[in-house]
């Protein structure tokens, strides 16, 4: 009986195999490429000397599997250059890369390249692999401009380098895009250039590219930090003509810009604008007002928005207290002061050494020395420590009555405690010893200032000089070179 065609003799099965193709398939392509790559990682991390040929040890590795170094390979081998240091061979790398290999260069090389030497400061050189990129068959894009641009704007050295880089982006018919516009104007805002910022801005349209809210929002911040009052008013309208509108934090920085330069009035519009938009002021827009208010002395709309603030609901917090009680002081109102730190309490907000200071400042203005000495002790009780701002009012205060040698001691105990007065007190301080035939402390009064590179005004110069001439008049005094001794006279 005949087999069946279909079957075959086990010793024909045996012998059989399949066909070998001509051509490797990709996995097997992809098993060499791996097995290459974990002998090149093994070969370099085997090495106890410095190889002096990078280049013959990737393809020694490759060839022995019978194949060509990868894409992957040379991110690797150029990873490890930057991690050990060893940057003079990362050109000989790049030159085989250019010149021997035929494969298309994946973009992301170059990416990794010029990040690793903008991480060691090697901007030029990150600059000179972007405009080589083309040489390596790769056509780059904005990617790579941009990781570019990222890199230079982190330094300011960098940033000279960057209108080179933009001039020739033509060349290599690169475009600017919304991403690299933002690169840029962050980069300028950051650096202190917000006015470039601006005009790259009004550029955007010109490159097809739209800017959003985030780029207005940005600019004026910054233009709040660095620009005037007038500059950022124009930009808030250009900003609200190109159809965005500051969110209340925003318009919160304009609102100091304002106030810092006594235009109250105009923060106060501005002020009411955010109403209008349907936006809630916080408290501490409510704040910056209120300060503008008080230091213009209208005292009257500073009533009325304190009692619109509490008719909103908000809760007044230590500045608006402080404020408020400043103002109070200023109208010389010292018993509603008071209470008015009475009702801070009750309201839950702790009054706190600003406000003590604020009172205590307020009744030594209006003269009553006694109340601001139950303060002091107030402020002692209460647990808080005298602050460079408690010893300047006090030692002021002493001064216009007339207790030179308490605001001398005081002065002294001020500075043993690691604070300071300001010049105006120093010089003060000096002219009221001086006036009191106290020359030994005025001078040792002197000799800190000079410590603390205060410069004597004239004032304190012709205290010191009409002292010792009163004092021994057959002296000659060289105020370049008084003697600190008592024994000077």
């Amino acid at each position: 009986m005949a087999m069946p065609s279909c079957l075959v003799s086990s010793s024909s099965m045996k012998s059989w195999k399949w066909p070998l193709s001509p051509y490797k398939g990709k996995w097997q392509q992809t098993f060499t490429e791996l097995q290459a790559m974990e002998t090149l990682k093994k070969k370099v991390s085997e090495e106890k000397n410095t190889p002096t040929n990078f280049i013959s040890i990737l393809t020694d590795c490759f060839r022995s599997y019978d194949s060509d170094p990868s894409p992957s390979a040379y991110s690797f081998i150029i990873k490890y250059l930057f991690n050990r240091r060893l940057l003079v061979h990362v050109p000989l790398i790049l030159d085989h890369l250019e010149k021997v290999e035929r494969f298309d260069v994946p973009e992301r090389i170059f990416v990794n390249v010029m990040r690793e030497y903008g991480r060691v400061d090697m901007l030029q050189d990150a600059v000179d692999i972007f405009f080589r990129i083309p040489k390596f068959r790769c056509t780059p894009s904005v990617i790579s401009l941009n990781s570019l641009l990222s890199i230079l704007c982190k330094k300011k050295e960098g940033l000279l380098l960057v209108g080179e880089v933009l001039m020739k982006t033509p060349e290599m018919n690169l475009r600017l895009e919304v991403s690299t516009f933002r690169i840029l104007i962050r980069a300028l805002c950051r650096n202190g250039k917000v006015r470039s910022a601006v005009e790259l801005l009004n550029m955007m349209p010109l490159h097809e590219c739209t800017p959003d809210g985030n780029f207005y929002s940005l600019v004026l911040c910054s233009l709040c930090k660095q620009a005037g009052s007038l500059e950022v008013m124009d930009f808030l309208e250009e900003m609200r003509n190109a159809g965005f509108l500051p969110t209340a934090i925003e318009y919160k920085c304009v609102i100091d810009v304002l106030v810092r330069e006594g235009k109250v009035d105009d923060a106060y519009y501005v002020f009411r604008q955010i109403k209008s938009e349907g936006k809630r002021p916080d408290i501490v827009s409510y704040n910056s007002i209120l300060d503008g208010f008080i230091s213009g002395n209208n005292f009257h709309m500073a009533d009325e928005l304190f009692d619109e603030m509490l008719l909103m609901g908000l809760v007044p917090d230590a500045f608006t207290y402080n404020t408020y009680i400043k103002g109070l002081c200023k109208q010389v109102n010292l018993e509603q002061a008071c209470k008015m730190v009475s009702c801070m309490e009750r309201a839950g907000c702790k009054p706190d050494l600003e406000t003590f200071n604020t009172l205590m400042a307020g009744h030594i203005k209006a003269g009553k020395m006694g109340k601001a000495r139950d303060l002091m002790s107030e402020i002692l009780k209460k647990g808080y420590q005298w602050d460079s701002d408690t010893h300047t009012i006090l030692i002021e205060g002493l001064l216009d009555e007339g207790g030179v040698a308490e605001a001398y001691q005081l002065a002294t105990e001020m500075i043993c405690k690691g604070l300071a007065p300001g010049p105006s007190t120093f010089n003060a301080l000096v002219c009221g010893l001086c006036e009191k035939d106290l020359l030994y402390e005025a001078m040792q009064v002197h000799k800190e200032m000079t410590s603390r590179s205060i410069i004597p005004d004239a004032r304190s110069w012709e205290a010191l000089l009409v002292g010792f001439k009163l004092s021994c008049p057959e002296v000659s005094v060289d105020l370049e070179d008084i003697s600190l001794e008592p024994s000077s006279c």
